[in-house]
């Protein structure tokens, strides 16, 4: 029995004596227990046979993950009004001279909104903006923040920045607006380095991205909600609820919450924007997708699926030159995915796309795939390990690592062996991942996604305190909570 295997058998024996357990996080929310707290050591009677169980874990009982990543301090409120006592604003002209939006009005997108002209979009804590209701073209209304435009929205844990539907709770629905779109000039790998947005008009002034600026700053998104956005034109050609197209690296996306969207939550065409701290929820296809040669960091980042959600992540480098360069080649460290039916699938690597994924928690998904590779050129990639899922824990899975070349082929297999790469048996011991009005994605203390002994520290660039499975640290500040919502679907 390995070591994470031994630590979750134990843990389960405690949490079955304790209920809920934690390691108390820096706001109180959660409740300190330690082994003292429990009276009488519950390995005292054990067998003489079974301290070898529990070889390597200290003192033969388990101790709570030692927090290493803090949550910072209270940021205080904005003092925003009722979103009833709050002045409408009417939003139908493009946005060429810098602008600046707070919380003292609710502001409505009547069209498709374009910043552009250098002029900078300033948006404050706790701002609300919705979808016009603009009858039948309503759903096509969105803030695209054009290459010669850009944003800063900087919301707070307490007065996050809300992009949302008209319409109230209950009768809001995915794709009841168009969402937000970010384009710049950082390098994709389409024939000619640039391209129309999908879910505009070809050739819509503005509309396109691309360039050779890899450090190209498109704006900052910090604790932003998107709801109830994207928009389907037609097959591939589609609005999500954050798309972001050519953006550098000096793009700020950080906290951020896509849900129930029409089509994707988040899609990268291309460039090298990376993110963190985001959560992506219930969307109508899959959660993060990506393409044209996009080669961000993402450290942190929660993936929840719906009963009519397709793939976790889709991911490709070019679907007509499988091979082209700047290769899609991301890197993700402390992910966590969620299955929630028999429809779900957990990764799907296509088209010749690279990248690497460790320290995730990829869960849920007994009557599914939790990982699929595509294509002959993504099977070559990955037997010359430029793709790799590693360091996880995976499952269950009705099929664990799928890999299937193209048709016809039967030169090209895997050969490598990824199920050595990662812990297929440990379940990560989270409270409520699949609950969709209230989850709960904190692993309990004793879970064994807080292995540091196991799961490696995230590599330059990264949190490195980082050294758990998954996105949120076992037991710890759960950086979700607060500033999410999961506001219902209307059927």
């Amino acid at each position: 029995m390995n070591h994470l295997n031994r630590k979750m058998l134990l843990a389960g024996v405690i949490a079955g004596l304790l209920g809920v357990v934690g390691c108390g996080d820096d706001d109180g929310d959660t409740t300190d227990t330690t082994m003292e707290d429990m009276g009488p050591d519950p390995m005292e009677d054990l067998g003489p046979d079974e301290p070898d169980m529990f070889e390597g874990i200290d003192g033969g009982g388990v101790e709570p993950r030692a927090c290493t990543i803090d949550a910072p301090a209270d940021p205080g409120d904005e003092g925003c009004p009722a979103i009833g006592d709050r002045t409408v604003v009417e939003v139908s002209e493009n946005i060429t001279a810098d602008t600046s939006w707070d919380c003292s009005n609710l502001y409505e997108l009547q069209d498709q909104i374009f910043v552009s002209n250098g002029a900078v979009l300033t948006i404050g804590a706790g701002t609300v903006i919705q979808g016009g209701d603009g009858g039948a073209d309503s759903g096509q209304n969105a803030l695209i923040v054009t290459s010669e435009g850009s944003i800063e929205a900087v919301g707070t844990a307490n007065d996050p920045i809300v992009f949302t539907s008209s319409n109230e709770e209950g009768a809001a629905a995915p794709g009841d607006w168009g969402g937000v779109v970010l384009l710049g000039n950082a390098p994709i790998n389409v024939s000619g380095g640039s391209n129309d947005i999908e879910g505009l008009t070809p050739g819509t002034d503005g509309g396109s991205y691309g360039g050779d600026d890899a450090a190209h700053d498109c704006g900052t998104l910090n604790y932003v909600r998107i709801e109830y956005a994207g928009f389907i034109f037609g097959i591939d050609n589609e609005l999500n609820g954050l798309t972001v197209g050519g953006c550098g690296t000096g793009t700020d996306l950080d906290f951020i919450q896509v849900h129930a969207g029409q089509d994707d939550g988040i899609e990268f065409f291309g460039g090298t924007a990376g993110m963190s701290h985001a959560v992506i929820s219930q969307t109508g296809d899959d959660g993060l997708d990506w393409d044209e040669g996009w080669q961000g960091d993402v450290q942190f980042l929660v993936i929840q699926q719906g009963p009519l959600s397709d793939r976790g992540i889709e991911a490709d480098n070019l679907g007509a030159d499988q091979d082209t360069t700047p290769r899609s080649s991301p890197t993700i460290w402390n992910m966590t995915i969620i299955g929630n039916s028999a429809d779900n699938d957990g990764l799907r690597l296509r088209e010749g796309t690279a990248g690497t994924i460790s320290n995730a928690i990829i869960f849920n998904y007994p009557d599914s795939t939790c990982s699929r590779v595509d294509n002959s050129s993504t099977i070559r990639v990955a037997n010359d390990g430029d793709l790799v899922v590693t360091d996880s824990i995976v499952g269950p899975c009705g099929t664990t690592f799928d890999f299937t070349p193209d048709d016809g082929d039967t030169t090209t297999t895997f050969t490598g062996d990824w199920e050595a790469l990662n812990d297929l048996a440990s379940d990560p011991m989270m409270a409520a991942p699949t609950n969709l009005s209230a989850p709960d994605f904190l692993p309990n203390g004793f879970s064994p996604a807080g292995d540091a002994e196991v799961f490696p520290a995230p590599g330059s660039g990264f949190d490195a305190n980082a050294t758990f499975a998954g996105a949120v640290e076992p037991g710890c500040w759960d950086w979700t909570d607060g500033w999410t919502a999961y506001p219902a679907i209307a059927e």
